[in-house]
Parts: C-alpha cells; structure tokens; sequence
C-alpha cells in the first residue's frame, strides 16, 4: 500500500501538493468559521501548523537544497533580493505559527458559540464570506514564497516542475475564488466600516480593500499571460493546459508586471491591510473594526 501511495505520489507531485495546500486551506476557513468553539480552536492550530509547516520548508529542505547558494542567473538586479525575501517570510511564519498555538490555548477558554449566518449582516461578514477570504488569504500568501523560490531553481533541477504545477494550479485556484466573491458581493452586501473610523480611515481602508482584489486578479493573469507567451503550459491540479499563443517576447513584458512589479506593489498592501487590522484592534481599540472578519 506505502509502494502504490508513493507511486500515485510521484506521478504528480505538484498537483497532489497544490491539492493538499488548497484542502488545508478550505478545512482551516471552515473550521475558524464554525459554531462551536472548539471546532474553531481546531482551525487556528491548523492555522499554525500551515505556518510552520512553511517555516519547516525553509529551514530544513530550502537551506539544504543548494538553490540560495547556486541559484537560477538573475535576470534583474531585484533578483537578488529573493534569498532575503524568503529569509524574512520564514521567520514571519516561525513567528505566525508560535503566537498562532498561543492564541488557540487561550481560545480553549472561550465558551461561546458563533452564531453566523450564510449571508452578510449589517455589522459582520457571514459565514460564506469569512470561509471566501481566509481560504483566499492562505493560498494567496502560500503562493508567494512558493513562486519565489520556483524562480530560483535552477531549470535541470528534477523536482523544478513540480513547483511550477503547484504554484500555478494555486494561482488558478485563488483566481477562480475571487472571481466567487465578487459575485457574492453583489449577492450579499458588504457590512458597513466601523463607525468609530474616521472618513481618512474610510477611505484608506476602502482604497486597501480594492487595490487587494485588483492584486489579486492581477497577479494570476500577469502569470499565466507570461507563461502563454513564454511557451509553457498551464496547469490546474492534474490537468495540463497548452498555450494558447505562440511564443512571443512579449512575455518578458507579462514577466516583468508578474515577477517584479506587482509583487512588490503587493507586500506594501497586503502590509499595509494587516497592519492597519492591528492597529484598530490593539492602538485605536475599534473592536468592531477586527471582530467583522474573526468573531
């Protein structure tokens, strides 16, 4: 039996990791997002182990693989930020991970139960909406160390490809999602901002929230414009789909929009949207600001 499962394994990889990724994924949005409490406790320590999980990525086959050290040739200066970049989301997940089991061991005390509902309330995200972002949020975020990394490998390196499935069948995935929730947005109405922001506050806020979807759109179709016109294939889990272009230079122009442009634009937004979360919560004190999305 351990022969066959290896054996369906290695036909694969990337589809069956892009598939593990993406499962982990939904199951952590639902359970966060459950009625009883301890469902929920159970999503944030899956919240956790999915960080440390990154973080063991790193730290015990990243740093043994020789890819930092004798990279892919860089193609532009900014490549040779990657290494750091990898470094500093590793750590942040180490980080992410441990605070992540301590704020589970304090929920164990929280008796409540979480009365949502399907749609949008007036206040408050429902239950469709929370399991929307979250399931977006992870695979979203786990693309980028993913894609990094994937740029770097040398191309005769064997397991390259499997990379490249699994990056680019999250990048599908994530792109399909968001297409769900703008739909259920016009389904199910947004809640208000809270009302104890002020109207700067409210339009940074709705300016983040908008500039996050457009990230998000357009980091997948930069990608899979770049990877038509470079004369690769696309996949979606086990399915592998041609280009659909000839190959063409332009896609050095898709490239330098997906590998280098937007990324950047994006860890400077999606910092931004964090930090500004954290700032309602635990400076400004808006409790009803962060308990729209979490509770």
């Amino acid at each position: 039996m351990t022969e066959l499962l290896l054996s369906v394994y290695a036909s694969n990889p990337g589809a069956w990791v892009s598939t593990g990724i993406v499962f982990l994924s939904v199951l952590t949005s639902w359970a966060l997002n459950f009625t009883s409490p301890n469902v929920r406790v159970f999503g944030t320590v899956l919240a956790a182990i999915g960080c440390l999980i990154v973080a063991a990525w790193f730290f015990l086959f990243i740093l043994d693989s020789g890819v930092l050290e004798n990279p892919k040739p860089n193609q532009t200066p900014l490549d040779s930020a990657k290494p750091t970049l990898l470094w500093i989301q590793s750590v942040t997940a180490l980080l992410t991970g441990i605070f992540l089991l301590y704020v589970a061991n304090k929920q164990r005390n929280n008796s409540a139960v979480l009365d949502l509902k399907a749609k949008n309330e007036q206040n408050r995200y429902g239950r469709v909406s929370r399991i929307l972002h979250w399931t977006i949020a992870i695979m979203f975020i786990s693309l980028i160390p993913m894609g990094i990394f994937a740029s770097m490998i040398p191309e005769d390196t064997e397991y390259r490809n499997a990379y490249y499935v699994a990056h680019k069948t999250i990048g599908v995935t994530v792109f399909l999602l968001v297409l769900v929730r703008l739909v259920w947005n016009r389904i199910s109405k947004r809640p208000a901002l809270d009302s104890s922001l002020s109207p700067r506050e409210e339009k940074l806020a709705h300016r983040a929230h908008n500039t996050l979807y457009f990230m998000m759109l357009a980091v997948p179709i930069t990608g899979f414009m770049m990877t038509s016109y470079h004369g690769y294939e696309t996949y979606f889990f086990f399915w592998e789909m041609q280009p659909l272009w000839e190959e063409s230079p332009v896609y050095q122009v898709w490239g330098g929009f997906h590998k280098y442009l937007l990324p950047y634009i994006l860890y400077i937004v999606l910092g931004a949207h964090v930090l500004g979360a954290l700032k309602h919560q635990f400076i400004d004190k808006h409790q009803n600001a962060f308990k729209r999305m979490v509770s």
